[in-house]
């Protein structure tokens, strides 16, 4: 190892009274820990270090893998640098899964290359027209935030008056950056969606990590000059981002221009911490046709062979672009996460991701209505347990379905219902009594779910951060309906009804109504939840 060598991977498995051997607050090293006294944070705070540079990485994984942190972070990992995971004695597929994809290197590394690149030469050239929206795609270490910021320091000095804006999910995020531009002024995304003082320049560095509809609205209040984003190792993997902002980037501006960067800069090329990121975590682009076609019917993740779970979780990433790598260790470790596939053609074209929930612990029952527990997973039996204050939910097995993909070649032939019916089919075999979803209500979605017979259970009033839309539960009964089930569905209608539309309509059957009262009257229900409930009647 030296510093502009190949960087290196460490997997150590440690005990309980294990001691640290580094000093705290190390100059270029970092420590996430949820334990260790000395880390320098938490891993649910590795955001808050994307856009830094260290010599070492190491991530505290014993009570939790953490693999969107071990993703994002491996990027700020230097050449010649290491990332250490410390894990316990237990093993998972998952972290089967990353020790067996690193491999030591076998040649020496080239040299880095010579700053700039031809590349960022060129796209630099690109960069000076501000009348253009453009829109930079790279992997981590390319120097793409490095190129913006010399293109916003290059505009700022050429127009001093110009009011030119950069934000990020974070300041810290656009570090490098501000680096570049020092005189660049930077706000927070959300501040400037309140702002909404239109006319400047706008730049977004990591568009991926906001809010898809916040760019969006961003890009239609300010003058979206330049826009980039990581395509791989970080929650989001930036697929789906770049998918879905692009289709509408190209409809709503007269000039977009998409441009690459793939020379890594922060290390060499042919890295093996990045080649054992990409093959471990499923972020190359899968092979195009399978060795064999493996059963129809529904199955846990850990038991397909590598490249029908590569093909399955690539629609994934695809079709929803806040899928992350974490949802790839759910699904591999968690013994309650399915998958159903649809083959055509020597490919998975279709999936279907199923979770199985309920019924919860009797013990903890009454705490979840009350709102004093909320057990992690489980989400429909709570949701409806806790905001429509109906217990008997928790007492039953469901089935969630949490994503549907299939491939843009293949839509609109049905495909999608069909993988819900063999769901359904296999939910009964497995005992549940109702099959679920929730999901960012659109009207097209909704008519999907009606269509294969899904009933409205319940509506947020508020908007989610990430859809901009209404959180929407959608359920249907596999067997014989419980007692209060019409009850629910009749409020679940009339609830959507009021939060969409604000019509308000009375209910024959205000069994579920009289509930909800009385969780709001004992404190359980913050207002908000019950205002449907309060107005109805």
């Amino acid at each position: 190892m030296h510093t502009n060598g190949y960087r290196r991977l460490v997997i150590r498995s440690v005990t309980d009274s294990w001691q640290l051997p580094l000093p705290a607050a190390q100059s270029g090293h970092l420590l996430l820990s949820d334990s260790f006294p000395q880390a320098d944070a938490q891993l649910s705070r590795y955001r808050d270090y994307l856009g830094h540079e260290f010599d070492q990485v190491t991530i505290d994984c014993r009570e939790q893998l953490h693999v969107d942190a071990i993703a994002a972070l491996s990027g700020t990992v230097v050449a010649g640098g290491q990332l250490l995971l410390l894990t316990g004695s237990t093993e998972s597929p998952m972290l089967r899964r990353l020790r067996s994809n690193w491999a030591e290197p076998t040649t020496p590394p080239p040299p880095l290359p010579r700053l700039p690149t031809p590349e960022q030469q060129q796209l630099s050239q690109h960069l000076r027209d501000t009348e253009t929206t453009h829109l930079l795609l790279a992997d981590r270490g390319r120097g793409k935030s490095h190129t913006l910021g010399q293109a916003v320091a290059r505009q700022l000095q050429q127009y001093p008056q110009q009011r030119l804006l950069v934000t990020a999910p974070r300041k810290a995020n656009a570090k490098v950056l501000l680096q570049s531009a020092p005189a660049a002024q930077f706000v927070a995304w959300d501040k400037l969606l309140a702002e909404q003082k239109g006319d400047a320049l706008l730049v977004i560095d990591e568009a991926a990590g906001i809010p898809l509809w916040a760019t969006q609205r961003l890009c239609q209040l300010y003058r979206p000059w330049l826009l980039a984003t990581t395509i791989n190792g970080y929650e989001g993997c930036g697929k789906g981002f770049a998918v879905h902002f692009t289709d509408w980037a190209q409809q709503q501006f007269a000039a977009v221009r998409f441009h690459r960067l793939d020379t890594p800069i922060r290390w060499p090329a042919g890295d093996p911490l990045e080649h054992w990121l990409e093959q471990a975590l499923l972020l190359t682009p899968a092979p195009p046709t399978l060795t064999h076609i493996t059963s129809r019917q529904t199955v846990h993740a850990s038991s397909l062979p590598d490249d029908v779970l590569h093909q399955a979780f690539e629609l994934l990433l695809q079709a929803h672009y806040q899928s992350s790598p974490n949802d790839l260790a759910l699904l591999l470790n968690d013994p309650h996460q399915f998958l159903t596939l649809e083959y055509q053609d020597n490919r998975v074209v279709g999936v279907t991701w199923s979770a199985l929930e309920g019924p919860l612990p009797e013990p903890i029952r009454d705490a979840i209505v009350t709102g004093k527990r909320r057990p992690k997973g489980n989400l429909l039996p709570q949701a409806i347990g806790y905001f429509l204050q109906q217990r008997w939910a928790l007492s039953h097995k469901w089935c969630r379905v949490v994503r549907i993909a299939v491939a843009d070649a293949y839509r609109r032939q049905g495909i999608a219902s069909q993988l819900l019916q063999r769901v359904k089919q296999w939910a009964t075999q497995q005992q549940c009594q109702f099959i679920g979803t929730s999901f960012g209500f659109s009207q097209a979605l909704g008519a999907f779910w009606q269509h294969n017979d899904f009933h409205a259970i319940r509506t947020s009033t508020a908007l989610d951060r990430v859809s901009a839309r209404h959180q929407h539960i959608m359920a249907c009964c596999l067997h014989e309906p419980v007692e209060q089930w019409s009850a629910l569905l009749e409020y679940g209608a009339a609830e959507r009804d009021w939060v969409l539309h604000k019509r308000l309509q009375p209910l024959t059957d205000n069994t579920v109504v009289a509930a909800i009262e009385q969780g709001f009257r004992q404190g359980y229900l913050p207002r908000a939840s019950a205002e449907f409930a309060l107005n109805v009647r």
